[in-house]
């Protein structure tokens, strides 16, 4: 196929390096990472699980570990030593002041320092180990990151590019009619003829999506579906939008480009292709905008020739965040595809632990895909519009019957998952997860994957398939409320529960005991007698071990830093699957 009609590899785009740092209230003309006081305050850092853990393993391996002030005092600073005006800018005099990380997490556990003392500390930190990156962290993607607790402030636009796609400037929460004219996953991979179009996705489909609180549907359609308008296609689609409009639902229209693509495409064709779909976009009062097929500059040249207005929309993965390359255009934004199922990494496993872990790693990642979001809204001025991905897939089962289906063992086990209490609450994290990252951050919003199956109902237990239909995610109680977007930090305030281990009390399908009155019922005698389920995996036990005893404040330090090592190294496996997963087989 020919495609490089349609698509070409982005040019790479230097950033601006000015990076700023509030420590010493230095110029505030330049991006500064801070903690994000909404998420991370005096009010929500006593629930963290580890404050250590989140904040300065993870950090502590930045930088090789060393961090500067700015102006420099003739000191190199690190989590093994903490600047003095770390602590005298809290108010804590010369006689108290936090020499380390270690004794920093100590003296908030025993209550030496306030909560909001505590905050400010991390926030001071937060700050100089992102101006000690320097160059580097202004044009690193994740440079920003610290597991979506920490945020880009202080940008500015140099276009004016608008925050919000929608007129009421309400976040975009989009679902894809999936199948509707592309075939896909929700159509069985089959083409769907125009009357059955009309009846896959109703008027009743449409006020279902505005009661959960969708706002905006997004259609993907060939790259010619507008080049005659009189078409077939052309006219669904009408009707579609119209019917949509009449429920207060926006659209995004998404050109994808054709599978069939000849040598007889030529350039001029495909011109007019994008034009036609331009014109049509900018004349129905219910797009609000169009998103290319590629990331080729000349695909913006058509649309603007006929909509010098029209918002347009850039696709990019997270491994081309770095490479777009566009004149200054205050109407044009990012469509960035967050799928993390499309690669080795991101969806094999071969046992019932493996599967538990995997979606482990999947929950895990999630909200460091705010530190990119807002990287490319800042650093770019291209706000960031999450246009797939969106969904609580963690494998590519839903392929399984294709020829090109790679098995590492994926498959086979999802029933256990059906009844488990356990993969509950972890769907309901990666579901309250994404929803944060793409909602509450600087970004545009989002679409989930699809809306519901072909012929489905509606009826029956969650299947891989339905995990990518919001329709039915909600309907298994697995979307968090989409309105209150104030409780959805709490998500990424602390990383998932590392409860995946096998034969304790979350293993499924194995049923609660059943209180029958006067006792426990006993499975194994067949009665109903005073039975004491099986204790739980042990805990760590929470007293010291003796080699730990008498260790002071010093040795607590390097044990800090031997934690750091292992985020570190745990940080880079997460950053190789993030940008692009160099070295890994992509899937099909």
């Amino acid at each position: 196929h020919n495609r490089s009609i349609y698509h070409s590899r982005p040019q790479h785009r230097d950033s601006n390096d000015a990076i700023n740092n509030t420590i010493i209230a230095a110029a505030m003309s330049s991006p500064i990472c801070t903690i994000d006081r909404t998420i991370l305050n005096e009010h929500t850092i006593g629930d963290m699980d580890d404050l250590g853990l989140a904040v300065f393993a993870k950090l502590c391996g930045a930088n090789r570990g060393a961090f500067v002030l700015d102006p420099p005092d003739g000191n190199t600073y690190g989590c093994l030593s903490f600047p003095e005006v770390f602590s005298t800018n809290i108010g804590l005099g010369f006689n108290d002041t936090i020499p380390d990380s270690a004794t920093f997490t100590q003296s908030f556990t025993l209550g030496s320092i306030t909560a909001s003392q505590a905050v400010e500390v991390v926030d001071q930190y937060v700050n100089a180990v992102y101006k000690t990156s320097a160059e580097g962290a202004s044009s690193n993607p994740y440079g920003c990151d610290l597991g979506g607790l920490a945020t880009l402030q202080n940008c500015t636009s140099s276009t004016g590019t608008p925050r919000s796609l929608r007129k009421d400037k309400d976040l975009v929460k989009s679902v894809t009619l999936s199948g509707a004219f592309i075939p896909s996953f929700a159509t069985g991979g089959e083409a769907l003829t125009m009357d059955e179009v009309k009846q896959f996705y109703t008027d009743k489909d449409f006020e279902e999506m505005v009661k959960l609180g969708v706002n905006t549907i997004q259609i993907l359609v060939p790259c010619d579906a507008f080049y005659t308008s009189t078409g077939d296609m052309a006219v669904t689609i009408t009707q579609l939008l119209n019917e949509a409009a009449k429920a207060g639902l926006s659209a995004i229209i998404v050109l994808v480009e054709p599978d069939d693509t000849t040598d007889k495409v030529t350039a001029e064709v495909v011109d007019d292709h994008i034009r036609a779909a331009a014109a049509y976009a900018k004349s129905d009062p219910a797009v609000i905008a169009l998103q290319l097929p590629s990331s080729t500059p000349s695909l913006l040249s058509s649309v603007r020739s006929v909509a010098t207005k029209l918002p347009v929309l850039v696709p990019v993965n997270k491994g081309e965040l770095g490479m777009i390359s566009f004149p200054p255009d205050k109407h044009v934004f990012a469509a960035l595809d967050t799928d993390a199922t499309s690669s080795v990494a991101g969806v094999a496993s071969s046992d019932s632990v493996g599967d538990r872990m995997k979606m482990f790693y999947h929950e895990s990642i999630t909200c460091i895909d705010r530190s990119p979001i807002e990287w490319l809204s800042c650093y770019q001025d291209m706000p960031v519009y999450v246009t797939s991905g969106f969904d609580l897939a963690i494998d590519d089962c839903i392929s399984q019957n294709e020829e090109d289906f790679k098995d590492y063992g994926q498959c086979g086990r999802f029933d256990e998952t059906t009844d488990s209490g356990w993969w509950k609450r972890h769907r309901q994290s990666l579901a309250g997860r994404q929803l944060f990252t793409y909602s509450t951050t600087k970004g545009l919003g989002w679409s989930f994957s699809a809306w519901k199956l072909y012929g489905d109902d509606g009826s029956g237990d969650i299947t891989h398939a339905k995990l990518k239909c919001l329709r039915d995610v909600a309907a298994a109680g697995l979307l968090p409320p989409m309105e209150d977007t104030n409780e959805l930090g709490t998500f990424c305030l602390n990383g998932p529960a590392n409860d995946f281990a096998m034969g304790d009390e979350t293993f499924a399908p194995t049923p609660a005991p059943v209180d029958c009155g006067f006792g426990w019922w006993n499975e194994t005698i067949g009665d109903c007698s005073y039975w004491i389920p099986p204790p739980p995996t042990p805990a760590p036990t929470k007293e010291s071990c003796p080699s730990c005893k008498g260790g002071g404040a010093r040795e607590m330090s390097l044990a800090a830093v031997a934690g750091a090592v292992v985020a570190l190294v745990l940080n880079l496996v997460v950053k190789k699957f993030m940008r692009g997963n160099d070295g890994y087989e992509v899937l099909p």
